[in-house]
């Protein structure tokens, strides 16, 4: 499934407000979209998510329906991206794979 980096602009005086907004967001927001992780983002950009989804007609949609509409989100940047074939691993799974150094 095609990968898909929604990077949004925040207004400074509702950034704690919107990032509770986009922490709420379903797991599966729209039809055919599947939110993975939300991130911080220190630079250009404030937030950024990461979704899988079927097509782009969805993305689109999940863009104008859910993310244009959170209070706060004041631009919107989506950029498809493809996968390394390396899959996606959750976060106990990368916790798992440390080793201590010097081992």
């Amino acid at each position: 499934m095609p990968e898909y980096l929604v990077l949004m602009k925040l207004n400074p005086g509702k950034i704690v407000d919107t990032l509770g907004d986009i922490r709420k967001l379903e797991e599966k927001p729209i039809s055919g979209v599947d939110l993975c992780y939300s991130m911080n983002i220190f630079g250009a950009w404030d937030v950024g998510i990461w979704i899988n989804a079927e097509n782009s007609s969805e993305v689109l949609e999940f863009v104008q329906k859910k993310v244009k509409n959170l209070n706060g989100v004041t631009d919107v940047y989506t950029v498809p991206t493809f996968p390394h074939g390396n899959g996606t691993k959750s976060a106990k799974h990368v916790e798992e794979q440390k080793t201590p150094l010097g081992t």
